[in-house]
């Protein structure tokens, strides 16, 4: 069950490479490790924009917005609700994965083992509404942030 579920999550997660991305570091030299990302802009074949957050250049999860109902991202065979966050932790280091929309809404992976889905998070906003989500890798009350990316309700 568990690989049926993770199969079809990287499934998700291959589809959301279709869509255009960027890549980037985020922190300056400073002797820590970095976090850098790819972005996935929505675009007209997806409603999702996510965000591959990686930790001294490892992979370590992903952060995602859903704009419309449609799909099944996390291979849960549900269809995915629109105005929702979801944080998926794809590797095993002891971290975890938030996701934060800019309203106070929270998907976090916390306290979970790798590889996890945090529950949607869901909550109607305003059409066409302009918002910011930022990706973070947590751990304890210790945090490192992205910078913001800016998703549309």
């Amino acid at each position: 069950m568990t690989r049926k579920i993770l199969k079809a999550g990287v499934a998700g997660l291959l589809a959301l490479g279709a869509v255009a991305a960027t890549q980037a570091t985020a922190q300056a030299d400073d002797g820590k490790p970095k976090l850098s990302y790819v972005l996935r802009q929505q675009s007209v074949q997806s409603p999702y924009t996510g965000v591959d957050i990686y930790y001294g250049g490892v992979y370590a999860g992903t952060g995602i917005w859903s704009q419309n109902p449609g799909g099944d991202i996390n291979g849960d065979g549900k269809t995915d609700p629109g105005d929702a966050l979801i944080a998926y932790d794809g590797a095993g280091d002891g971290l975890g994965v938030e996701a934060r929309l800019d309203t106070g809404r929270v998907a976090s992976t916390r306290g979970h083992g790798a590889p996890y889905w945090s529950p949607w998070k869901t909550g109607n906003l305003g059409e066409d509404s302009k918002h910011s989500m930022k990706v973070c890798v947590v751990k304890g009350d210790w945090e490192s942030c992205l910078s913001p990316v800016t998703v549309y309700a």
